[in-house]
């Protein structure tokens, strides 16, 4: 694998984020409830915890940057649900004080983590509303809960008109829920938003700021699985490929994690999540990638699942690498030119896309689908998070509702981190 040597030079490898985890509590906000006013709290201490957070990004960063080069293109926080510090009485104060403070620390990425309960669900499209910066989720219960189902994809929809009410690019043409989902089974340190969150409150032992790496890869995926060719030697060529190519990255990050820089705040490097991300630059789609293996004529066709499984059961398994998150295949149509394609040309569409999700994950992301009823959102939501419980996976549901749009109808986001593409029919 000489190709590799080199990689991080080449640009193969990017590291998509950086995400800091925190734990925050009710008693780190100014906004306090007094007499029936919203008072200030001069102890708060949401800042320093934000700042802390920010100065161990950086350092990362910079160390990601200037000893491996590689190109850094997010730094980003995220924390425990959000219903263990926000109070629905303080809501608005509370947001109007987090982004506030994420806007000094320059810090344009923060997950508030997830919804567990009903009425936590209700709060979902305020937070959207609120900020660019702002990303969550509500994570389902069980595979078959058709009321906490029916409740996200009501906030789904409600997300999905906000355009309709308010002014504001991060909600226009429905992409408020780029981010928001529901997610099923996926564990703490998750780097990707919008399912990324850190433990609960109760969980914290240490006073140490975890973090995790998230990349876009499609490039080596598109390298190394056009030198692996067969089927059969993605578990040796491919495996090998992956684990040289992230070593580097995780010895950088585990160097920052026991520094003895007192400027740096105490810090713990929780591991990388391995999953194949795509760009939209050529040769950047994971499709694509997969179609460099000879055992599958087109993505979607026959083959598709052994090869999916087989790159899953690798990336889940690269020697010397710590792992978080997804660790499989993601596959978010709208980021993925190849993916688009194919959605456009009616070779794939969601029922597909669900069955490759049973061997490698990610889920249903980034996939447009009509202004449609509840029902049939509902529907989806169920598939996602019935396989995820069936077979303890991590998987997510991220669908862009397009207002006003049917299928078949081109989605058009006019957004530099997207391509267009034909609505699906669900």
């Amino acid at each position: 694998m000489n190709e590799l040597e080199s990689v991080k030079v080449n640009g193969l490898v990017r590291v998509r984020a950086i995400t800091a985890f925190l734990s925050l509590s009710k008693d780190d906000f100014q906004c306090t409830k007094k007499y029936g006013e919203t008072m200030n709290n001069n102890t708060s201490s949401l800042r320093s915890k934000v700042l802390n957070a920010t100065k161990v990004l950086h350092a990362v960063r910079d160390a990601l940057v200037i000893q491996g080069n590689y190109e850094v293109q997010t730094i980003r926080i995220a924390t425990n649900r959000f219903g263990e510090y926000f109070q629905s009485e303080l809501l608005e104060c509370q947001l109007s004080e987090l982004d506030s403070t994420l806007e000094k620390a320059q810090i344009d990425f923060f997950s508030v983590g997830p919804a567990i309960t009903i009425d936590e669900i209700d709060s979902c499209p305020i937070i959207v509303s609120k900020s660019h910066r702002f990303s969550c989720s509500a994570e389902m219960r069980s595979g078959d809960d058709v009321t906490f189902a029916k409740k996200t994809a009501e906030c789904m929809k409600i997300i999905s008109q906000l355009g309709n009410k308010m002014k504001g690019d991060h909600v226009k043409e429905g992409l408020g829920n780029f981010r928001f989902c529901a997610t099923a089974c996926c564990k703490d340190f998750t780097p990707f938003f919008p399912a990324a969150k850190g433990p609960s409150l109760k969980n914290i032992t240490i006073d140490t700021i975890p973090f995790s790496i998230g990349l876009e890869n499609g490039k080596l995926a598109n390298q190394l699985l056009e030198l692996t060719s067969s089927i059969d030697k993605i578990s040796t060529c491919f495996k090998k490929g992956m684990a040289d190519a992230l070593m580097p990255i995780q010895t950088i990050c585990k160097s920052i994690s026991s520094h003895t820089n007192k400027s740096i705040p105490q810090c713990a490097y929780m591991g990388i999540d391995t999953s194949l991300n795509p760009s939209l630059d050529e040769n950047g789609s994971i499709a694509e990638a997969m179609e460099k293996i000879k055992t599958i004529k087109k993505f979607g066709g026959p083959g598709t699942i052994a090869v999916a499984a087989e790159i899953t059961k690798s990336l889940k398994d690269l020697p010397g690498i710590d792992k978080v998150g997804y660790c499989g295949l993601m596959l978010p149509v709208c980021e993925d030119v190849r993916l688009a394609s194919l959605a456009s040309s009616r070779d794939i569409d969601t029922t597909r896309l669900v069955g490759i999700s049973s061997v490698c994950g990610v889920g249903l992301d980034t996939v447009p689908v009509p202004d449609c009823d509840i029902e049939s959102l509902m529907s989806l939501i169920l598939d996602v998070s019935s396989l995820s419980y069936r077979y303890g996976k991590s998987l997510s549901c991220r669908l862009l509702i397009c207002p006003g749009a049917k299928e078949g109808d081109k989605a058009e986001f006019n957004s530099p981190y997207m391509c267009d593409c034909k609505i699906f029919d669900i």
